[in-house]
């Protein structure tokens, strides 16, 4: 018997295909989404702790850029203004395709939001699961019950998810909840004495550095007061006239000699002194650190961000959540 007759032959656009390529495509197909990453509270990147603008975790790519511009601008705004810390993240699968646990796990984990005032949030979409969750944190649970977090899916996140458009989906989500956040008067941004704690570390820290540069120019006109002192009529009219310079290659140094020469008494003087070829040592490399670091920001005067840090908040399963 042919062996066409077990793999019988369809005919496609003119062109033969056996049912064992198509068999064969299946499986690849099959495999590929299988190999899709899926994420734990344990493997999921947070851009937050290594940068305190970035709140949403895209580690597979599914948003744009310009809507994760937007959604960072917004939770940063949000947590300025009310306190309110969002982790929020999209990825293709997580761990059992369980929402709810999921963020649980993740709020338990991490902390997020204050512990004064527990106002954490959690949003999640996992586009292969087709599942989703807003998570509140329990300070958070009158400004956003679950009523209204079902109500935000259901008439903002869900009919952009059924066309596939994630990121008007989430952007659309944040929107609504800004809304409610900023209708909430009794949430309030970061205390007060953080900020004070902020601006007296930054104080000191400019001090140090201020004296830091103060010492080290003592210790230049120190140096130079000391080589201008005459042994013979005791006046600092030392000057010097003449340098000439001898090289070590093998030990790397260059030796100086420099000749001084009293204008008071003609007393003269020869002073020796090293230079290391490969490092710049003494006054001038420290000098060179410090004024780097002040000028240039290498403490913190410039620009840039850092990692932030959650506050240790908790939550007790309000929220809302659902498939799509």
């Amino acid at each position: 018997m042919r062996l066409g007759y077990y793999f019988p032959m369809i005919t496609i656009k003119g062109k033969m295909t056996s049912m064992r390529k198509i068999v064969f495509y299946i499986f690849i197909l099959i495999a590929t989404i299988s190999m899709a990453a899926t994420y734990t509270p344990d493997n999921l990147p947070i851009p937050y702790l290594e940068d305190k603008t970035q709140y949403v975790s895209n580690p597979d790519g599914i948003l744009s850029q310009t809507a994760v511009d937007s959604l960072n601008l917004w939770l940063g705004q949000m947590e300025t203004a009310h306190g309110v810390q969002t982790v929020l993240a999209v990825v293709e699968h997580v761990e059992g395709g369980d929402a709810y646990n999921f963020c649980m796990a993740l709020g338990r984990k991490y902390g997020i939001g204050s512990k004064e005032q527990n106002t954490g949030l959690i949003i999640l979409l996992s586009t292969g699961d087709r599942a989703y969750y807003i998570l509140t944190g329990r300070g958070l649970e009158g400004t956003l019950p679950d009523a209204i977090c079902k109500r935000i899916e259901n008439r903002q996140m869900l009919p952009a998810l059924r066309e596939g458009d994630w990121d008007e989906a989430m952007l659309n989500a944040v929107r609504a909840i800004t809304k409610y956040v900023d209708g909430d008067d009794s949430l309030v941004g970061p205390s007060d004495f953080d900020h004070i704690g902020d601006s007296i570390s930054n104080f000191v820290f400019s001090l140090l550095s201020v004296l830091g540069i103060l010492i080290i120019l003592l210790a230049i006109l120190f140096d130079r007061r000391k080589k201008s002192y005459c042994p013979s009529c005791h006046q600092y009219k030392m000057k010097r006239i003449s340098r000439r310079t001898t090289t070590n290659h093998l030990l790397g140094k260059r030796t100086h000699h420099d000749t001084y020469r009293c204008t008071h008494c003609h007393f003269t003087k020869e002073i020796h002194w090293d230079e290391d070829m490969h490092h710049n040592g003494g006054a001038a490399a420290a000098g060179g650190i410090l004024g780097s670091t002040f000028f240039h920001g290498g403490g913190g005067f410039s620009g840039g961000h850092f990692g932030g840090h959650f506050g240790g908040g908790s939550f007790g399963g309000g929220g809302a959540g659902g498939r799509f």
